[in-house]
């Protein structure tokens, strides 16, 4: 028997989604053009927003719906050019240059809730989770977590079994342990008179706590509202995906029948989720780790930069501004040698013109991410996140041009 079902819903309010942009630009020339600046600035604004695979009730009995219209959403950003041409001649010799940056932001206005709660992650309380949070009349991009203070030295019992003075003198050394402390610095007391201990995500509710007693060799995450329960209540903002500026610069210098032209790009102020190195300092499995690992506490009363190693349990590779890095970077984009021969000597042979060009791409990069490389994508509505990226290769090429 032959049956039919409906597989999805018909689509009876999509409307086209219309785009409004502003667009302010200037060209300046100086020096009978042989120097050119370029500055525009640009505001575009999409109504009607289409998105794909949006979630809906399944009481419906859809999952989803193919496209739906969710929002508004604001594009801004400008740029800034200068080109020279020629710009120092002395006889044989010339030189030019040209630098382009700018910045972009974009910003959702307007949102349906039930969409906006679908883009926006949740806490779950397990290592490696990081916040992405999609908020009104804020950019994209926006990074959440914890912020790593360093690793508890000592245990709470040996800081439990100090007297009142002892346990002063400890904190005023600069010393930790995992014990409670306000906004003051102040040890936080029970009603028996013994120093708190910090938990993680304790809760009454036995499904919704973790109700972990941090150890000395643990990770140190700040208790932001000084309850000595580190949970979603701690989170806070830990910076941006996108670049306060982007851009590239280049050089171009000629002698004779010699040249050179190299070429750089760069980006600067964003930040990058390494969840490359989040896995491998984690040592909570039997995965290959970093070297970075032989610097883990060990010992009581150890001052270390990594927590301990637990397998398969503990809350020391949370997501925090330690995996969060500055991602900024300048690379040697292209470099190219060039050499022509003399035509009159290549008339001899028959030969119009021949060049031959050295040509090398990613000879280097400058910068202080400890990934393999900072060139991270961004832009969409999540996180830059670098899963162990693959470095761009060098690549080094040879050109011989001959023409009859």
């Amino acid at each position: 028997m032959n049956a039919m079902n409906q597989s999805n819903m018909r689509l009876t309010d999509l409307r086209w989604e219309t785009k409004s942009t502003y667009d302010v630009g200037m060209d300046l020339g100086f020096l009978d053009d042989r120097l050119k600046l370029t500055l525009e600035w640009y505001h575009s604004t999409t109504d009607d927003m289409l998105m794909r695979d949006v979630s809906i009730p399944s009481s419906t009995g859809f999952s989803k719906l193919a496209y739906r219209n969710v929002g508004k959403m604001r594009n801004l950003g400008w740029e800034f050019n200068i080109t020279t041409n020629r710009i120092i001649k002395a006889g044989k010799f010339s030189a030019d240059f040209n630098v382009a940056f700018g910045n972009n932001k974009n910003e959702i206005l307007e949102m349906d809730a039930t969409v906006l709660n679908m883009l926006n992650t949740k806490f779950t309380q397990e290592n490696r989770n990081v916040l992405q949070r999609v908020q009104l009349n804020n950019p994209f991009g926006a990074i959440y977590g914890f912020r790593y203070k360093g690793v508890y030295q000592y245990h709470y019992e040996t800081f439990a079994d100090m007297g009142v003075a002892e346990q002063e003198q400890f904190l005023a050394d600069g010393k930790t342990a995992p014990v409670v402390l306000n906004a003051n610095g102040e040890i936080i007391r029970d009603s028996k008179g013994e120093p708190k201990r910090v938990k993680y995500c304790f809760s009454n509710a036995e499904n919704e706590s973790k109700d972990y007693d941090f150890k000395g060799g643990d990770a140190i995450y700040e208790d932001i509202n000084h309850d000595g329960n580190i949970n979603e209540l701690d989170i806070v903002y830990l910076g941006s995906s996108l670049p306060k500026i982007t851009g590239g610069w280049g050089l171009k210098f000629s002698y004779g029948r010699w040249s050179l032209n190299a070429q750089f790009n760069f980006r600067a102020g964003n930040k990058v989720v390494n969840r490359a190195r989040m896995d491998a300092e984690s040592m909570h499995n039997n995965n290959n780790q970093a070297a970075s690992v032989n610097w883990r506490w060990r010992t009581e009363g150890q001052l270390a930069e990594i927590p301990r190693a637990l397998y398969n349990k503990g809350f020391n590779y949370l997501g925090s501004d330690r995996f969060v890095e500055d991602a900024s970077f300048m690379r040697l984009n292209y470099l190219s040698l060039g050499y022509s021969l003399d035509p009159k000597l290549l008339r001899r042979i028959g030969v119009a013109s021949l060049s031959i060009n050295l040509n090398a791409s990613n000879l280097f990069c400058l910068t202080n991410y400890s990934g393999a490389d900072p060139e991270i994508g961004y832009g969409g509505m999540g996180v830059a996140t670098d899963g162990d990226k693959t470095p761009r290769s060098r690549q080094f090429t040879a050109r011989v041009q001959i023409g009859f």
